[in-house]
């Protein structure tokens, strides 16, 4: 099996820490490991030696070999720009079969949280005997509650089991829900969230973008036609300022027949703001999570993160982030985490590209 690790994007809720020069996959979040260096850590008992491949922009090769260091130059693969899941993954597929035309591709994304390895590792090996069957796998993480930031998979009929794990046919795919039908979705009992880690054969993919995204394959053929040519970087970046910016769910999973899901109960979380990150640093919702120097009176549920060196004092203050990164300051409810995200388009439509 090779592994496609997809280093794209910024982090932005995670804001100030994560930064556009350094977004959350390359920060040490939860333990002295980089999410990246984490996510292939977990695999690494799955591949052999040269087998991992990483698909970023540009702006972030240098972090990538210096994380990773092991990983073959050949196999960091740059993006003149992103463009959605759907192009990056096609990408790397078409550099990926070049030395192993009928390998089988895991996809997995370099800042997501897994605690639970092993059972991880036989999901995607379970995952690997439907994709050598022609089947594009996607894994289905068991829902812990009614989430409404997370897209759902509805699990069909049943195909096969392999490595403790069964393999249904997705019956639909369903879009980010409000809380009553997440509610549904969760007693009903085979709807999963989507956590975009995928499973399939270069070949089957390349094939399933011919079918439903044929622009792309027309795009990716002319991109390979400038393998091993001076003109390569020219043509890739000519062709990418006209590929369709869309996910790989809406442009090929939605669409293609063959969808297979494995469900999975894995200890997955995708880290997306300061309030989950907070929830998993501590088991205790009312204590508070501290990193950095803090002193306290009548303080709970709150976290205080400070890199800074700086000493942060809080009063009366219940569920609440406060992040402090030297040259940047945030507080707000930890209820209001999505919003951090509406602090950095402020910040970019202001032109605050120094704190960004």
């Amino acid at each position: 099996m090779d592994i496609l690790v997809l280093a794209g994007g910024t982090g932005s809720r995670l804001w100030p820490r994560s930064r556009r020069t350094k977004p959350k996959q390359f920060l040490p979040l939860l333990s002295n490991r980089t999410m990246l260096q984490e996510t292939v850590d977990r695999v690494r008992p799955l591949i052999e030696e040269g087998r991992v491949f990483v698909v970023t922009g540009s702006d972030y090769e240098e972090l990538i070999r210096e994380q990773l260091n092991d990983v073959p130059r050949n196999n960091v693969i740059l993006e003149p720009s992103g463009r959605g899941t759907a192009s990056a993954i096609g990408l790397a597929a078409i550099h990926m079969r070049r030395s192993a035309p009928d390998a089988v591709m895991a996809v997995l994304s370099a800042d997501h949280l897994i605690l639970r390895n092993e059972a991880f590792r036989q999901a995607l090996q379970a995952a690997e005997v439907a994709a050598r069957e022609g089947y594009l796998v996607t894994l289905g993480v068991k829902p812990s509650f009614a989430n409404t930031g997370y897209g759902y998979i509805q699990c069909g009929e049943l195909i096969t089991e392999a490595h403790n794990h069964k393999i249904h046919r997705v019956q639909r795919f369903a879009e980010k829900p409000d809380h009553d039908t997440a509610e549904r979705y969760l007693a009903q009992g085979n709807y999963f969230w989507n956590a975009g880690i995928f499973v399939w054969q270069t070949k089957t993919f390349l094939d399933a973008i011919g079918r439903h995204m044929p622009e792309l394959r027309n795009q990716l053929n002319q991109v390979q036609a400038s393998f091993g040519k001076s003109r390569y970087h020219d043509t890739l970046a000519h062709v990418w300022e006209n590929v369709e910016n869309i996910t790989v769910d809406y442009g090929i999973m939605e669409r293609a027949p063959n969808v297979a899901v494995v469900p999975v109960d894995i200890g997955w979380s995708d880290v997306g703001d300061w309030h989950t990150l907070t929830t998993l640093m501590s088991d205790d919702d009312s204590a508070n999570v501290v990193i950095g120097p803090h002193v306290e009176v009548d303080t709970k549920s709150t976290l205080i993160y400070s890199d800074s060196g700086r000493m942060i004092a809080t009063i009366g203050l219940d569920g609440f982030l406060v992040v402090d990164t030297g040259d940047a300051l945030l507080i707000a409810p930890r209820d209001r985490a999505q919003d951090v995200k509406k602090i950095v388009d402020q910040l970019r439509t202001e032109g605050r590209n120094d704190v960004l």
